[in-house]
């Protein structure tokens, strides 16, 4: 089984290409089943929505679900959650479990949650990517349960091609450091987040950044505008 989701806005989807690639390479659907995809995708016609794309053997499903658009700043739960997922690179297959963690993060006032390890290293969000920037370096979570993104790819091209350097980390990334520094979340469904509060014990607490300037890193709501900017019609 393979699944995705993306948001889609008046027919125009950021990075479509990349998804169609993923699509063909990790699942054994026929090629010709792209343009029926697509066929879908453009019946929508103009507004927001959130295609969920699922592959069961050949057989490609998409069901169209209408959205809005998100918000750009992100609440974090700032307990990790660990990760029980079965074949966390593999998107699809732990989807009812994701769900299920993202809907009690939520029930409890935050918008999203973190994944953590047996050592209480941050992997990922439940359905997203992290970085932190400081002075001018993007710190990504490269952990080996992290699953590929694309909007994760997308983001650090565009933070390379404005001098920022790129820090992978294999052990997953501390909290101490999310906390204190400027933090993002990105997903194909809800673009570049900045987290702007973490929530414990039932209240909100701004993040604490110490340590160097952030440098001359976009910001989380540029690359959105550029994403968009490129986005493609289906």
């Amino acid at each position: 089984m393979y699944a995705t989701t993306f948001l889609m806005r008046d027919g125009r989807v950021a990075n479509l290409d990349a998804h169609l690639r993923r699509l063909r390479t990790e699942t054994t659907f026929h090629p010709s089943a792209e343009e029926e995809v697509l066929a879908t995708l453009r019946s929508a016609g103009p507004g927001v929505f959130r295609p969920h794309i699922e592959v069961v053997g050949s057989t490609v499903s998409v069901d169209l679900r209408p959205a809005v658009m998100p918000n750009d700043d992100v609440v974090v739960d700032a307990e990790g959650i660990r990760d029980e997922r079965r074949r966390p690179t593999r998107k699809g297959p732990d989807f009812g479990w994701q769900v299920h963690q993202l809907q009690r993060v939520r029930n409890q006032g935050a918008d999203a949650g973190l994944l953590v390890d047996d050592r209480g290293n941050i992997i990922s969000g439940i359905f997203s990517s992290v970085l932190y920037l400081s002075g001018g370096t993007a710190h990504v979570s490269a952990h080996p349960r992290a699953a590929q993104s694309i909007t994760l790819d997308a983001t650090l091209a565009m933070l390379i091609d404005a001098g920022v350097d790129v820090v992978e980390h294999p052990q997953g990334l501390p909290m101490h450091q999310l906390r204190t520094k400027e933090t993002w979340l990105m997903s194909s469904l809800e673009g570049v987040r900045n987290v702007t509060g973490w929530m414990e014990y039932g209240s909100t607490l701004p993040p604490q950044i110490t340590g160097l300037p952030r440098g001359g890193a976009p910001t989380h709501r540029e690359i959105n505008e550029r994403m968009w900017a490129s986005a493609s019609s289906v």
